[in-house]
């Protein structure tokens, strides 16, 4: 069925002069997809996480909202300019470990006229994405503090707890949510902080999985704290470009740059550039210094790709504004799709985000994994909450929880409603 829905979507963008009938002759044909091959249940492990069920989806033909990875290529333009530079003898000698100046100049200029933040390329890291930035921000952070307990707040982005971990080996401190509403306690962030338990924290803003988007209120008591109690904050702003809702970016970067204060961005989800890993972090001169020292042995540089990406920021910034503005109708059309379907079939109820590419529903079931199970019987993967809440290597049953991620193609979206819409309806 997935095959059906992705080779419509193909056919429909490749061949639109094909009458119906023709395109019908070309899909193959329609097979039953809520049971596994065998006749059975889909049943999930226990612990099983957004990658274990977008597997069980491929194994057994079903579409997969459970995984983070935007089903979408980047800009044509972009692509144009990398194969032409990917040509070039010169890009595939090591990269110069700060970035090449050609994408720090690009970002520079990007930052200013998009973000209308103030920073030069002397305060931009080239970095194997977003990842690869936090990674050097929490080296470095135990290079300067090497007694230094990283923080996360509830929802949190599940790999940023194994980072922490790989950094300082031992895990974070884990900050519940407020009374379970998937808002971080920020109350009880401060509270640890001033009492001496806490010196950095990661935020991810907006925030993966609930798409809240942080106030300017939320972001000045982080630099607050950053200012009276020397907080290390590293800001994930991966999903920077994916706000919505009349929301705006709250920038941590208001009152100029800070040494214990970074900002890490990428292009993966905003433009499909999840393989290229490239993204740049912002801070000062010497923090990004001792990030680069952090970072140049685990990957010695960020790759050619920052060069097709410092060409198309300089040539064709209105291109990629406008990429993202159509981007973000798309995600919220499908969100709104989506949610209207999951609430009416099982009930649950929908948490609206103003940001990323995610969404959240509150569920009764008793576990979340068992959530899951009822989504895959009926036709589709989704990811359990619990991931996202608790010690990763043992996490808690029951967040009540459930997340989904909208960034399908709309033939997509439209075909797993329909599959959704079929049988009992359990919402009101």
């Amino acid at each position: 069925w997935l095959k059906r829905v992705m080779l419509r979507a193909c056919l429909c963008r490749v061949a639109p002069s094909l009458p119906s009938s023709r395109l019908r002759a070309l899909l193959p044909a329609s097979r039953g997809v809520s049971m596994a091959t065998n006749g059975s249940a889909i049943t999930l492990k226990d612990g099983s996480n957004m990658r274990d069920i977008f597997d069980v989806c491929q194994k057994h033909g079903l579409p997969s909202l459970a995984q983070g990875m935007i089903e979408f290529p980047p800009p044509e333009k972009l692509r144009q300019i990398a194969a032409d530079k990917v040509m070039s003898p010169q890009v595939h000698t090591y990269r110069t470990r700060m970035g090449e100046a050609d994408y720090k100049e690009s970002i520079a200029a990007l930052v200013q006229n998009v973000y209308k933040e103030n920073v030069s390329a002397g305060n931009v890291l080239a970095t194997a994405g977003v990842a690869g930035a936090v990674t050097a921000a929490l080296f470095h952070l135990r290079k300067t503090k090497p007694t230094a307990t990283v923080a996360l707040m509830e929802p949190f982005y599940t790999y940023h707890s194994l980072e922490v971990e790989r950094a300082f080996c031992r895990p974070p401190i884990v900050i519940p949510d407020v009374n379970g509403s998937a808002m971080p306690d920020w109350d009880a962030l401060k509270t640890k902080v001033e009492a001496g338990e806490v010196h950095g924290v990661i935020v991810t803003n907006p925030l993966n999985p609930s798409g809240h988007v942080f106030s300017t209120d939320e972001v000045a008591m982080l630099l607050g704290l950053a200012q009276s109690h020397d907080l290390f904050v590293i800001f994930d702003e991966c999903y920077l470009d994916m706000v919505f809702n009349g929301k705006t970016h709250a920038s941590p970067l208001v009152n100029g740059l800070r040494d214990n204060v970074v900002a890490c961005r990428g292009f993966s989800k905003c433009m499909g550039c999840q393989s290229w890993r490239c993204g740049y972090a912002l801070s000062t001169a010497s923090t990004i210094e001792g990030m680069m020292r952090m970072m140049d042995p685990l990957y010695i540089c960020t790759n050619w790709t920052q060069h097709a990406l410092g060409e198309y920021f300089v040539k064709h910034t209105d291109d990629f504004v406008e990429h993202c503005r159509s981007l973000n109708e798309l995600l919220q059309e499908n969100w709104r799709m989506l949610s209207a379907a999951f609430k009416q079939k099982f009930g649950w109820e929908p948490l609206e985000p103003n940001g990323t590419m995610y969404g959240m529903f509150k569920h009764s079931d008793e576990t979340d994994i068992k959530a899951c199970e009822r989504a895959l019987q009926a036709g589709v993967g989704i990811c359990p909450g619990n991931v996202f809440y608790g010690d990763v290597a043992s996490p808690p049953a029951r967040s009540g929880w459930v997340r989904i991620h909208c960034g399908v193609a709309k033939e997509k979206a439209q075909a797993i409603v329909a599959k959704l819409a079929e049988g009992p309806q359990e919402g009101k």
